[in-house]
């Protein structure tokens, strides 16, 4: 990231107020956006800024363009008043884990059929999550629906519904997420609220984390979407293929998560073509 050039401009009276902070808030911004497009390789729109911020786009433009931000001075006043160690501890403390197809606690098996990369530009078809824990299938997933965002530079590239809280990892902004802890009852109404929208956007690819095993009766749903788009589901064990009879002639990619003694808690994927036949035997969710 390019270094922001401090402002050296006194005021009229020549006394410095505090606290005679060098970057004004836009350039911080600014600084921010132009890191993001470096690593992303393209622009990042003010709408996709104004998802990630969960405001509109107007108040976003305005945020990188006209607002002061003198609150945001404020705390960057005190951070630098932290040791490098203590600053970077307090950085990392209050940031989550932002899941990704590269992130060193996810390693992909060699040999695998088909790569990441590959399977998300696959247009139509059904991808299974499966195996590990929840919170593992619940970090490939979201790696997963960050990749097919990230590769285009749209969020409209996925959509999907997650019913995990994202507190420790990045949510993907063009996901629906809701608390899967509340009432059945509850979580059936919040969902069936926005099945339809989901189901009906422009988004070629559908991201589904909890609901295969949570909602089993739009089940039927899900599989009817794979001829039109891209769909991927969590399950806690392959799902049972009687009810994958409609996909009798398409293939289905199963992304098997496995441990990884290094890094630390990774996160090992195994990922096979198969064919609904192949799965009749396998365990079922």
């Amino acid at each position: 990231m390019k270094k922001q050039t401090r402002k050296n401009v006194l005021p009229a009276n020549g006394y410095i107020p505090a606290p005679g902070y060098p970057f004004s808030a836009r350039a911080i911004f600014g600084d921010l956006r132009a890191g993001l497009a470096a690593e992303h390789k393209y622009q990042i729109s003010y709408e996709r800024l104004s998802m990630i911020f969960g405001v509109s786009k107007s108040t976003t433009y305005h945020w990188f363009n006209f607002t002061t931000h003198a609150h945001l001075l404020g705390f960057f006043s005190l951070l630098e008043r932290l040791s490098p160690a203590s600053r970077q501890a307090f950085i990392n403390g209050h940031c989550r884990t932002c899941p990704s197809l590269d992130h060193l606690q996810m390693t992909v098996t060699t040999g695998t059929t088909i790569s990441l990369a590959e399977l998300l530009e696959l247009m139509t078809g059904l991808t299974i999550i499966t195996g590990g824990a929840e919170s593992s299938r619940t970090f490939v997933i979201t790696a997963l629906g960050h990749a097919a965002i990230r590769g285009r530079g749209m969020q409209r590239a996925a959509s999907g519904i997650d019913l995990h809280r994202p507190i420790r990892f990045v949510p993907v902004e063009s996901f629906t997420y809701i608390d899967g802890s509340v009432a059945p009852d509850k979580l059936r109404g919040l969902v069936h609220k926005i099945w339809a929208r989901i189901l009906t956007s422009t988004a070629p690819r559908l991201f589904f984390n909890g609901v295969w095993s949570s909602l089993p009766e739009l089940r039927e749903d899900l599989i009817r979407q794979v001829g039109l788009k891209h769909v991927f589901i969590t399950a806690p064990a392959v799902p049972d293929m009687h009810t994958m009879r409609p996909l009798a002639s398409k293939p289905i990619h199963v992304l098997t998560i496995t441990s990884s003694r290094a890094p630390l808690e990774g996160i090992g994927l195994t990922c096979r073509r198969v064919w609904p036949e192949d799965l009749s035997g396998e365990l079922k969710s």
